[in-house]
């Protein structure tokens, strides 16, 4: 586990070349770091090899940007441990498409949605802070953050979610 070579590549072609040589000779590595999230990721071992060669050409660039080639194995399992977090979680990478941003805006002009009937029986079984909540997410015209539920609430991002996990068990139990 030690860094992809003491000789600094010079150019970010001869840069990747050497993120892809160090990630096939340290999958163990990888995986090792990979571990706890990889249930929570949609992604299989060649989704793991190329998001950990973009860490490794990340760290590399980094490593010579501050000339420490020694640091590079800790900023490459951060690196790529916070990739990994962002598979886990479901963040989106990559820029909305513009479909979705017309599809957005138009849905304001839309009329009501046709399960709102669904919608107000099955919080009929939801009471108190919880039916508050729900309510208030489904009234909004995107979709809405934990964090952004959590200030309009002025409780914790934790709260929010406990609240919904429990509120979700409570419907597919009743249904």
């Amino acid at each position: 586990m030690t860094a992809p070579n003491t000789n600094q590549p010079t150019t970010d072609q001869e840069t990747w070349q050497k993120a892809i040589e160090w990630v096939g000779s340290n999958m163990n590595l990888i995986r090792w770091v990979a571990d706890p999230y990889l249930r929570y990721m949609a992604a299989d071992s060649d989704d793991l090899f190329q998001v950990a060669t973009i860490a490794a050409f990340q760290a590399l660039t980094a490593t010579r940007k501050k000339q420490m080639p020694q640091r590079f194995v800790p900023f490459f399992r951060v690196i790529f441990k916070t990739h990994c977090l962002k598979m886990a979680s479901g963040i989106q990478s990559a820029h909305f498409l513009n479909e979705y941003f017309l599809y957005t805006s138009s849905r304001e002009e839309m009329e009501p949605e046709p399960f709102q009937r669904e919608i107000e029986e099955a919080l009929q079984s939801v009471g108190g802070r919880r039916r508050e909540v729900c309510a208030w997410i489904l009234e909004q015209a995107q979709p809405v953050s934990t964090m952004e539920t959590a200030q309009h609430f002025k409780v914790s991002q934790r709260q929010v979610r406990r609240l919904l996990h429990k509120t979700i068990e409570q419907l597919t139990k009743a249904a």
